[in-house]
């Protein structure tokens, strides 16, 4: 009959065997990809357009390889800007701002993503019985909507082709490093056990065993948030991506053109805030008007989605910033801000 030690070693080298092909598994998941064929005679966009198929909420996954709350809730705001919603700050007496209204318009919901549909719908059911939707009735009322569209927005990223390893998005967690912390554990008791006595036979067998065992679980715990390796397609999305920050960030105020201010302005205020960009691009805004107002022009920009007192566009922008932090205390306040598992 096998003793203990023999059990431990045992149960060591088929725990060592298992890591190896599981490590080797995840990295050649990661490293094979497929190389499309690229047609040569491809036009690249324009610097100054969104690349296609890339919504404001899906950026961060391309530069900081990351999808969370702040990216969900700038597609409140990319909503708002093409006519689904309505927003507007609830300011206090002492000017501060302690919610806000996300009204449904009339505008048809066709054509747009999952993810989008059900930022939507939850603007609908949320607030009840009161007429209008607020950010704050969006997590008491529906947190399964937003969790639900959350793991959406970070579905969508994950079938772009971007990344390989299948369906995960990036940032995802690996189930490995809980596994990986189990069997460390196990093998530290089985060396303490075996250091100390405890076992009645020859020390050797559990000795390596539990060394084994160790070894793998430091491994399996290095499995954790493994970054997913960018594709082609990804790569070549990731330059478009770079090479549109690369012109919100030098837009001057001489590129905006009086007649064309408003369009611009809606068009990329979403993906500005996405890459940070938000202060320094409604500068450039603010001093076009200054400087057209000093030629005795003038220059509107147009905000119908945004109901707020605010004249200057860096002021809006200020308040739409503070959407997007309120959204990130909410959630973090709800549990919605945990990483995907």
């Amino acid at each position: 009959m096998a003793t203990a030690e023999w059990v431990v070693g045992f149960l060591g080298v088929a725990v060592a065997i298992a890591t190896l092909f599981i490590w080797l598994g995840v990295r050649r998941h990661r490293t094979t990809v497929v190389v499309p064929v690229v047609n040569p005679g491809l036009i690249q966009p324009d610097a100054d357009d969104a690349p296609t198929g890339v919504s404001p909420a899906m950026i961060g996954a391309l530069t900081d390889n990351s999808i969370g709350v702040r990216d969900m809730f700038l597609t409140i705001i990319d909503l708002a800007v093409r006519g689904y919603l309505r927003l507007k700050p609830l300011i206090g007496d002492d000017g501060q701002t302690h919610d806000w209204t996300i009204r449904r318009t009339d505008k048809p919901a066709d054509g747009l993503r999952d993810f989008e549909t059900t930022l939507l719908d939850a603007t609908v059911k949320a607030g009840k019985p009161g007429p209008t939707a607020t950010l704050s009735s969006l997590f008491s009322d529906t947190p399964d909507a937003l969790t639900k569209d959350l793991a959406q927005l970070r579905g969508a990223v994950a079938h772009t082709g971007w990344f390989s390893g299948g369906t995960r998005s990036p940032g995802r967690r690996s189930p490995w490093a809980a596994i990986g912390a189990l069997v460390l554990l196990f093998g530290l008791v089985a060396a303490g056990t075996a250091l100390v006595g405890g076992f009645t036979g020859s020390l050797l067998p559990g000795l390596v065993g539990a060394t084994l065992m160790v070894a793998s679980g430091l491994v399996l715990t290095t499995l954790v948030h493994q970054r997913p390796s960018i594709t082609p397609t990804g790569d070549q999305t990731k330059n478009q991506v770079q090479r549109y920050r690369g012109w919100l960030q030098e837009l001057q105020p001489h590129d905006i053109a009086p007649d064309q201010a408003g369009q611009i302005f809606g068009a990329h205020i979403a993906a500005a805030m996405a890459f940070g960009l938000d202060a320094q691009f409604a500068d450039a805004f603010d001093t076009a008007i200054a400087r057209l107002r000093n030629w005795g022009g003038t220059m509107t920009i147009a905000t119908d989605w945004l109901d707020a007192p605010e004249d200057t566009v860096g002021g809006r922008v200020k308040l739409l910033k503070q959407l997007l932090t309120d959204a990130v205390r909410l959630a973090r306040r709800n549990g919605l801000d945990a990483p995907e598992d």
